[in-house]
């Protein structure tokens, strides 16, 4: 895929727009496709979302859902998304695991 930004300047000759709405054209064969997302939590969310849409098994999508950790070692729960410890559960999960964790804007 060329190079996208959101918004491009003045002379700007490649791609415009947010990732969702490239995925459909990106994913030519659903079934095939493994999937790694990373960034804000509302851009993977929604990127997640719309790679399920266009076929990706969730447990081929997987979410890089790194916090900011304190101890490193599942003590301190800051780094908690739900059941999870992300320091200690290791912080890249599949869609299928934190779907419903992101899903809650909470969190």
């Amino acid at each position: 895929m060329r190079d996208t930004v959101d918004h491009g300047d003045p002379g700007w000759t490649g791609r415009v727009g947010l990732v969702t709405g490239l995925i459909p054209d990106a994913v030519t064969d659903a079934a095939a496709t493994t999937a790694f997302v990373c960034g804000p939590e509302i851009m993977m969310r929604l990127s997640a979302r719309a790679l399920a849409d266009a076929g990706v098994p969730a447990a081929d999508i997987r979410v890089s859902l790194e916090r900011n950790m304190r101890c490193g070692v599942a003590r301190c729960g800051h780094c908690q998304l739900g059941p999870l410890l992300l320091c200690r559960d290791a912080p890249v999960v599949s869609y299928a695991e934190a779907a419903p964790l992101v899903a809650i804007k909470e969190l």
